[in-house]
């Protein structure tokens, strides 16, 4: 079992420890009311306050305790993943000339293209891609259901032939980034590298994958003593590189740099172990885990369901039920006097604590069943509940926008003046634009999304896309669909050179090399 917000369980620990001290509370206070009448007296006049003033704190403690579980949001049960794929994973292959490094056998990408085959024959439920890349990167097979295909593309003899030279694993994890599919139930990108690069900065360009959902997993070729770089002359002999001095140019591992990539140290696997392909395995079963663990849905009702059954007891035992009972039925139809404000909330949602958190999951959920108006009404009464939650704001100004309301276009535009919700206020109100076939209103929009986080990549895919679909309505031109590969090829550039810094040099080039290239 696991909980959407823990922090309610304080409150449900602290009305249990109350609980448990009401036999002594009742007792002190039955010696404090004998002190003014006696027992049939108190029975006669008000009901019999003695004999259920425990009982009804007990319950009302543990409706407060069931109520405070219910908003916690308790998850159990097994995930749904029936409806999608079990993974989808990208394998980010290094092709640069120091993966030919023969400090591991038979050299560095032979030791990672075995572990890899292995792995694909190991893992089912997977749907694989691959993705290759020196100074520059393309996407080599796209997403299939065949590994078969994966593992003859990497015996391939012409493996990353054409691409340019030098090491740019920004780029290379934003071209398999681009290949995956959003929604899916889990999505990794498995780079296979020895960790060198000379351009771009990976781990910001992880950082910004992981935000997004896309798990980084990563498979460390080669060892830190390293060893001399190999290259082809022009008539076919294999030759070492030298610097200036004449010494051998010697190329080594960054398994430090590998594991900043990653969520986890423990998903940074050294290809030269021994149980190289069992630890790659089970890291990525682990995404597929920890996916469905998100999305086991959250069952409120049970411990909801139990806190008004024991407030209804508590009330059952309380002398003046029948006066409050009239009073709650004058309630409604004071109310009923004039309209009811919008939204409105029912009378027991504004009182049961953690309502606002229950509606705003359901307004999420019907989000994503594209059930626009119950996801506008139940962010407006979460909204209601606690009006100045940002956050929900955004969440109904998005679902208002999509739905076609304009106020939700104006409350968009008012968010992403604080800074601290600008880049997402901008995406969502270019996004929404663009969904409802507005290309050019949706451009300016995704620049200011894309200004505000550069390291978004689904604004700068969804700003890319604006901006195709804008010059084929000017040109007349069938607009490309969100998969389309050049388009998404121009995204993944631009998004590296716009949002990436160039990272120092692990070691100097030998001379006359231009800069770039990978020894």
């Amino acid at each position: 079992m696991s909980w959407s917000d823990p922090g309610w369980l304080v409150l449900a620990v602290a009305a249990l420890a109350a609980a448990a001290a009401v036999p002594w509370l009742a007792r002190w206070r039955a010696l404090q009311q004998a002190r003014l009448a006696s027992r049939p007296l108190w029975s006669r006049w008000l009901g019999g306050v003695p004999a259920t003033g425990a009982a009804r704190a007990a319950l009302w403690l543990l409706a407060a305790a069931a109520a405070a579980v219910a908003a916690a949001g308790p998850r159990w049960g097994e995930a749904d993943l029936a409806t999608g794929r079990g993974l989808d994973a990208v394998i980010a292959l290094d092709v640069s000339a120091s993966m030919r490094c023969a400090d591991v056998a038979p050299d560095r990408l032979g030791r990672a293209t075995h572990v890899v085959r292995q792995v694909l024959e190991r893992t089912p439920r997977t749907t694989w891609a691959l993705a290759v890349g020196a100074g520059s990167a393309r996407r080599e097979v796209p997403l299939t259901t065949d590994a078969g295909s994966v593992v003859a593309a990497l015996a391939g003899p012409n493996l990353g032939q054409g691409l340019v030279p030098g090491s740019n694993l920004a780029l290379l994890l934003a071209t398999a980034a681009s290949m995956l599919d959003a929604g899916d139930p889990a999505r990794a990108v498995v780079l296979v590298s020895d960790g060198e690069q000379l351009e771009g900065d990976a781990a910001a360009m992880a950082q910004g994958l992981r935000r997004s959902g896309v798990a980084i997993v990563t498979l460390v070729a080669g060892t830190e003593n390293g060893a001399p770089v190999p290259r082809r002359t022009p008539d076919g002999a294999a030759v070492y590189v030298r610097d200036p001095a004449g010494a051998l140019v010697r190329s080594r591992a960054h398994p430090e740099l590998m594991r900043d990539l990653c969520a986890s140290p423990a998903d940074a696997i050294d290809a030269g172990s021994a149980d190289a392909t069992r630890s790659l395995a089970g890291a990525l079963a682990q995404a597929v885990r920890t996916s469905a663990h998100e999305t086991t849905p959250v069952r409120s009702a049970p411990p909801a369901l139990a806190a008004a059954l024991l407030a209804t007891a508590s009330f059952l035992l309380w002398p003046w039920r029948k006066s409050a009972a009239a009073l709650l039925l004058l309630v409604p139809a004071t109310l009923g006097a004039a309209p009811p404000p919008t939204p409105h909330p029912p009378l027991w949602q504004r009182i049961l604590p953690g309502s606002a958190a229950v509606l705003a999951r359901r307004g999420e959920a019907a989000l994503e069943r594209n059930a626009l108006r119950e996801a506008t009404r139940a962010y407006a009464e979460a909204l209601a509940l606690r009006p100045g939650d940002d956050g929900l704001r955004l969440a109904w100004a998005t679902a208002a926008a999509l739905e076609g309301e304009d106020a939700g276009e104006v409350a968009l535009a008012d968010l992403a003046r604080v800074p601290s919700l600008a880049g997402t206020a901008w995406y969502d109100l270019g996004t929404v634009r663009l969904l409802r076939g507005d290309p050019d209103g949706a451009v300016q929009p995704l620049r200011r999304a894309v200004q505000a986080d550069p390291e978004r990549a689904e604004a700068w895919r969804n700003l890319e896309l604006a901006l195709a679909r804008s010059r084929a309505q000017a040109t007349a031109e069938p607009a490309p669909t969100p998969n389309d590969a050049r388009s998404r090829a121009r995204l993944v550039e631009a998004a590296a050179r716009a949002a990436l810094v160039p990272a120092p040099r692990v070691a100097a080039a030998p001379a006359g090399a231009a800069t770039g290239e990978d020894w």
